[in-house]
């Protein structure tokens, strides 16, 4: 009888256990429906585009005679912002936020460090006797973008029964630190990478620009710092251009 009372006293600890446990995380998901939903609090301005996803097809400019790249390079980018309205019926607003960005870029060029004298990583075209399935070249980084917003969004909670259009215009900047990159290479016989590439710069920067009209939204991003080091690599300037995906 003893041992009968120890179980169900066990059995209700866990399931007061268990019970808590859904509590919280009830509330924490109501708090997260809170935080992304659509309609403004009556004590505060509207907030828009909080997360954001970008589909792109990433490029070099100022490739080497005989190095191209690839039409069929793509990149992502996903970012979560602060989205602060300058005013409770503003139609700007401040956003910066935090994210990560994969830049690919397919091309028929070959990377080669120099070692004779100061440390050079060049960019010279792949024989035309190779014959290769895929050549890439992968940088990984995260990202601080910030955005100045002008938007004609309605701030009031919309009609459900009327539809609504809605035009946005973000230009922006974000800089970003390098996580990894590497080359692959693959042809069909061989496949390998090569992780960590000579003299590519640690960090990037660059303008961005964000246009949508209704759900349609483009993306484009044009870095000002260089892919390696000043003196020490070819002069590639990474751009990308895409769709993006926003929302909350």
């Amino acid at each position: 009888m003893e041992m009968a009372t120890i179980i169900r006293e066990q059995k209700m600890r866990h399931i007061f256990t268990v019970l808590a446990i859904c509590l919280q995380l009830s509330g924490f998901s109501q708090g997260l429906f809170e935080y992304f939903k659509l309609t403004a609090a009556d004590d505060g301005p509207e907030k828009f585009d909080r997360i954001a996803v970008d589909f792109t097809l990433d490029s070099w400019m100022g490739l080497p005679a005989d190095v191209e790249t690839n039409v069929a390079s793509l990149g992502l980018n996903a970012c979560w912002y602060k989205d602060i309205p300058l005013g409770k019926k503003s139609r700007v607003a401040i956003a910066f936020g935090l994210g990560v960005g994969s830049h690919n870029v397919h091309h028929n060029g070959e990377f080669v460090h120099e070692t004779s004298g100061n440390s050079y990583t060049d960019l010279h075209p792949l024989s035309t006797t190779t014959e290769w399935k895929k050549n890439k070249f992968v940088a990984n980084y995260i990202d601080v973008p910030i955005e100045l917003r002008f938007r004609n969004m309605n701030i009031k909670p919309r009609s459900e029964d009327r539809r609504t259009k809605s035009f946005r215009f973000y230009p922006g900047f974000k800089v970003g630190a390098l996580l990894n990159n590497h080359v692959k290479w693959k042809d069909d016989e061989i496949k390998y990478k090569v992780y960590n590439i000579k003299n590519v710069l640690r960090y990037r920067y660059g303008v961005t620009l964000r246009v949508a009209f209704n759900k349609f939204a483009v993306f484009g991003f044009y870095s000002l710092s260089p892919l390696f080091e000043s003196g020490k690599g070819v002069e590639l300037y990474p751009i990308s251009i895409g769709v993006s995906w926003i929302r909350f």
